[in-house]
């Protein structure tokens, strides 16, 4: 009985697939749309990426015979939803950016623009590598949040819209990090005096903040004695930020232990002075 059922789903897979290769390769263009309309709603029920596949391949065939008519509004935004259905969401973010480019005043407007902006934010990478999708996804959820404040899509957009950030922040933060887990300890002070700078309300303040200070205090007591007190009182300054704003922080008994060890290279300062 198993292997009768497994004999006529075979049947019906080769009739559908004889089906698909005799439209695909017809001059229908009616036959090749209601064929992908089939297929495309089939996978977005059951999600199989084969028949999107398929209804994408017949779409994208008949799309340049329909420029100009009604029907082109309804391929194009198949296209671009189906795309985004199979997770193909670098091409699915620039078919929606068409797609309201070419019909501005669709009823889909709302929903291509939230949809573009979430394919870059799906194709957003981890952290450490480029983030020009993430730059886009950013801009592009930014401008979704400004123009529809009451939409279906708000709540998800500004929660990605933070992540985002995070993520950026994260970057900027593990770059200037970097330098002082390389011993560079000069441009470890400026790379996090400017991440502070840049990102008052990260959550990397305050190892930022304890980094500078450590790259500060080395950067001092590894430079000649002429110059060692002036960048020393810098060092001192930047302790003094971190317990004012971290008095209980993660870092504080490290912090106080280079604070202590400042205090015996400003003694040994203060006796070759005398």
């Amino acid at each position: 009985m198993k292997k009768f059922g497994f004999i006529i789903l075979c049947v019906l897979v080769f009739i559908s697939c004889g089906k698909y290769n005799e439209v695909l390769k017809g001059n229908s263009t009616e036959d090749k749309f209601n064929l992908a309309k089939e297929f495309y709603e089939t996978s977005k029920e059951n999600g199989k990426r084969g028949k999107m596949l398929k209804a994408l391949r017949l779409l994208e065939q008949i799309q340049p015979s329909m420029r100009g008519k009604p029907q082109n509004e309804i391929v194009s935004y198949m296209i671009a939803n189906g795309n985004y259905i199979i997770g193909d969401y670098i091409v699915s973010g620039y078919k929606f950016e068409r797609f309201l480019k070419s019909f501005p005043d669709t009823p889909k407007k709302e929903e291509a623009f939230y949809k573009s902006a979430d394919s870059y934010y799906k194709a957003s990478p981890k952290f450490s590598l480029d983030q020009t999708d993430t730059f886009k996804a950013i801009d592009k959820l930014q401008i979704y949040l400004n123009t529809f404040s009451d939409g279906e899509y708000f709540e998800e957009a500004n929660s990605h819209l933070a992540e985002l950030r995070e993520k950026l922040e994260r970057k900027d933060y593990e770059i200037a990090k970097q330098f002082h887990h390389m011993e560079f300890w000069q441009p470890a002070v400026h790379a996090l005096n400017n991440f502070v700078d840049n990102n008052p309300g990260s959550n990397y303040l305050e190892p930022a903040y304890f980094y500078k200070f450590e790259s500060q205090k080395i950067y001092a007591e590894k430079s000649f004695k002429s110059i060692m007190r002036e960048r020393l009182d810098e060092a001192t300054e930047y302790y003094n930020t971190y317990i004012e704003r971290y008095p209980e922080g993660e870092y504080l008994k490290k912090a106080n232990q280079l604070y202590a060890e400042m205090q015996l290279l400003y003694n040994e300062l203060n006796e070759l002075e005398l």
